[in-house]
């Protein structure tokens, strides 16, 4: 009876530890021979998804979406200038654009994008064109107001702001050279930082839409459309929409960007957007390098964990690096690498944190970047996933349980004193 004992406890122990397969008789009557297939532990199975998610390549942008669903023939999803996402069935089966060759139907269900131009939003337009008149203003702040106003537009005018003239205006025409130069430094950051692609891209003045074989420019012909969606009919119109698509979900959902923040990127005075919409639940994270020189202390430099002899702002060291989501968020801590969820919705910001007499001064010197990597996965991808890792678990536990079954019974079939 002890030998049986002892042999029931060794099976047991390595069923639990997951090498036992099964067990078969062999040569003699007592002799059990263990056999050897891979089952899983709940910690393997965990950690070895945790791997996977690691190893992906740096250079990787995006992951593809679990959405597995069939986007209707008239279903379009629509971005408004305000950020308004709403996603429905559009009430025409044609799209009518206008070309220099001609009208276009152009069939919904073939449409991948469509990005109106500026033609079609003349309300930014004239904006533009005030804040120009504007630059060459007798007041100074007001120059300076419409200058930032100007370059915070960036490259989404980067080919409009080509077609103003001077006017005559010394000033004027200051403003212009240097917000034209702001705006290509902006432009040849993001094309260097960011890998993806997915930077604003310039407004042109026509209509872009994009089918599945080809890409049109012209002027849409509707003013505005009806949207059967689940808050009930809306209408909406083509100045209010930023861009269309049709393709979200075959497209990648997870965000990987590269994002320069510069060593004046003070939340007090120019927090670097992102360019991220991040909405309540999405999984962000971000790790970061570099270094930024405090010119005017002398020798001195901080990295992304900021310095602890300088300071602090809000209760983070200063030359921290840190992150917002809106315009009013909780600061967050991002330092050398952060992980958190989403609490609300808003563009993510980056920004460094230093105090305020430090930050708000004009003469102080901050050469050098912090280079953040920013990876941003989705509150419905992210739920997928963790499912995903329950249920790999829960098939895991019943592996294990299922392999110490076998070996009980196959020892109580060898061992005479277990019956």
């Amino acid at each position: 009876m002890k030998y049986a004992n002892s042999i029931l406890f060794i099976l047991i122990f390595l069923s639990a530890n997951c090498s036992i397969a099964h067990a078969v008789q062999d040569a003699g009557p007592n002799t059990l021979t263990v056999r050897h297939k891979p089952v899983p532990s709940v910690g393997s199975l965990v950690n070895q998804q945790e791997q996977d998610k690691e190893i992906q390549p740096a250079e990787a942008t995006t992951a593809t979406s679990g959405n597995k669903e069939e986007i209707g023939e008239r279903e379009v999803r629509f971005v408004l200038w305000d950020g308004t996402v709403v996603t429905g069935d559009i009430g025409i089966e044609f799209l009518i654009v206008q070309t220099k060759f001609g009208k276009l139907e152009v069939p919904v269900k073939n449409i991948m994008s469509l990005r109106p131009g500026m033609d079609s939003f003349p309300q930014m337009t004239q904006e533009i064109a005030e804040l120009v008149e504007k630059l060459g203003d007798r007041d100074f702040q007001t120059r300076e107001k419409a200058h930032r106003a100007l370059v915070a537009k960036g490259n989404l005018i980067r080919a409009e702001i080509e077609n103003f003239k001077d006017g005559g205006s010394a000033e004027r025409k200051k403003h212009l050279d240097k917000i034209r130069e702001q705006i290509e430094e902006m432009a040849d950051d993001e094309e260097e930082w960011e890998e993806d692609g997915e930077r604003e891209p310039e407004m042109i003045r026509g209509d872009t839409i994009q089918t599945r074989d080809f890409t049109i420019v012209g002027k849409i012909i509707q003013p505005e459309f009806s949207l059967s969606s689940k808050y009930g009919n809306l209408r909406i119109a083509l100045s209010d929409i930023k861009q269309g698509d049709r393709n979200w979900m075959q497209t990648t959902e997870t965000i990987n960007r590269n994002i320069a923040v510069q060593g004046n990127s003070f939340f007090q005075t120019k927090p670097v957007s992102t360019k991220i919409r991040v909405n309540k639940g999405d999984r962000i994270k971000i790790r970061a390098s570099g270094t930024v020189q405090w010119a005017s202390w002398g020798n001195i430099s901080s990295g992304p964990g900021g310095i602890t002899n300088q300071g602090n702002w809000n209760g983070h060291n200063c030359g921290t690096l840190l992150a917002r989501i809106g315009e009013k968020g909780e600061l967050i801590k991002i330092a050398d690498k952060g992980e958190f969820v989403a609490k609300s919705n808003g563009v993510l910001f980056l920004g460094i944190s230093m105090r305020d007499n430090y930050a708000n001064q004009a003469s102080y010197q901050w050469p050098g970047t912090y280079k953040a990597r920013v990876s941003l996965t989705p509150a419905e991808t992210a739920t997928e996933e963790e499912s995903g890792e329950d249920a790999e678990s829960d098939e895991g536990k019943e592996a294990v349980e299922d392999a110490a079954g076998d070996a009980v019974d196959a020892a109580k079939d060898l061992i005479p004193e277990f019956k």
